[in-house]
């Protein structure tokens, strides 16, 4: 991985914190960006959005098929 940030966000772009947070560019769009980012374990999770106010369940996302689900994809 790239040590320096590149000028604007892209597709797939990954960031490392150095708490082990992954994040990873998802989309871009309209000046926006979506990404993914996985935390090393829970404490780290709940320290990252103590500041954060809790809006519920966001339901698009809630309706996404598991992850088992895509386990015997062939690619």
């Amino acid at each position: 991985m790239d040590s320096t940030a590149p000028g604007d966000a892209t597709k797939a772009d990954q960031y490392q914190y150095q708490n082990g947070t992954m994040e990873v560019v998802f989309a871009v769009s309209d000046g926006r960006v979506l990404t993914l980012r996985e935390y090393p374990d829970v404490s780290t999770f709940n320290r990252a959005t103590d500041a954060a106010t809790y809006r519920g369940t966001h339901q698009a996302v809630a309706d996404l098929p598991d992850l088992m689900a895509f386990e015997d994809i062939d690619l």
